[in-house]
């Protein structure tokens, strides 16, 4: 399960965060085009990062990355404002609709327990909503922006044989499986009686299974990565099946695991007509961002940006010898 502290930084990143309501200070950290960001909705996103990763910041060395990650930061709320405009001036919306069934698709991934994970990362419900309209508005942005050129069998072809490396598979196993408490082998033996007698895997992993992120898919715990093992244990008993079989109980330090493996491969290089879709959706989405970034980069050399912190202007280059 991906934690939201996760999910906040990486919105952190995606420059899709949103400003801090309600606070106290009305100094002002830039303009954009005449909207003010204040060093309030600033500092919030900072005082956020600091809470989840206590001690960050606190060196010499932290300090000076602390200036630096607030000069990223500004920049990233600088280009949400302008994306929220250029949005606007396309007639780009975002309804309540579609927020909540995001925030619903979020529920699963923290327990069902939204709320209380929110409390835990000094978010609101309201903090979240507008994170998701911004996500939403980017995303809608990028869409309008796509101009729908055709992809070739030929740039597919030059793709795959440019970037073999990337569909080279290790060899691995695809498995699901069912976790019970430590001190439950009861309810687990008598689960993996219901499995041997034909009961179905991924249901009783929904209605049983202890582990949050993989009991919502039925247990599935995707494709095994030789980089990333499991423990022991569980890697020992897991190499014993082929696809098909079920696992007699495994005992970890996480509980008892009813293990199933669902599919198994080897070793191998995937033939160019396999990936061809994967590839054609890679090439799209490169075109995407290429795109989208360069119309970012030209609606910043035409909006009138003010960045009233010194220090959070962007360093300047040294011009170099020779140069006027």
């Amino acid at each position: 399960m991906r934690p939201l502290r996760t999910l906040i930084a990486l919105a952190l990143s995606g420059a899709l965060l949103a400003g801090a309501a309600g606070c106290a200070s009305n100094a002002v950290a830039a303009r954009v085009n005449g909207v003010e960001i204040t060093s309030a909705e600033l500092d919030q996103q900072v005082e956020t990062i600091k809470s989840q990763y206590p001690g960050m910041f606190d060196d010499e060395q932290g300090q000076e990355q602390l200036l630096e990650f607030k000069r990223s930061l500004l920049s990233s709320l600088i280009d949400q404002v302008l994306i929220r405009q250029a949005a606007e001036d396309r007639g780009i919306t975002v309804t309540d609709a579609e927020i909540d069934e995001q925030i619903e698709s979020i529920r699963p991934q923290v327990g069902g327990d939204l709320e209380g994970a929110l409390a835990e990362a000094n978010m609101t419900m309201e903090d979240l909503r507008q994170q998701l309209s911004d996500q939403l508005v980017h995303q809608k942005l990028v869409e309008d922006l796509d101009t729908g050129e055709e992809i070739t069998d030929a740039e597919i072809e030059s793709y795959y044989e440019a970037n073999i490396g990337q569909f080279t598979e290790v060899a691995s196993q695809h498995a699901a499986h069912i976790l019970f408490d430590p001190d439950d082998k009861e309810t687990a033996e008598r689960v993996l009686a219901e499995v041997r007698a034909g009961a179905d895997f991924a249901e009783l992993a929904e209605e049983h299974s202890k582990d949050p992120g993989s009991a919502v898919q039925g247990g599935d715990l995707g494709w095994s990565d030789p980089s990333r093992p499991y423990v022991p244990e569980f890697e020992a008993a897991l190499a014993e099946l082929e696809p098909g079989e079920i696992s007699d109980l495994v005992e970890t330090d996480f509980g008892w695991h009813i293990i199933k493996v669902i599919d198994a491969r080897e070793e191998g290089t995937q033939p160019l007509e396999d990936v061809s879709s994967l590839i054609e959706q890679m090439i799209a989405q490169q075109r995407s961002t290429d795109v989208f970034q360069a119309f970012l980069a030209e609606t910043r050399d035409a909006a009138e940006i003010e960045i009233l912190i010194p220090e959070l202007r962007p360093a300047m280059t040294e011009p170099e010898v020779g140069d006027e």
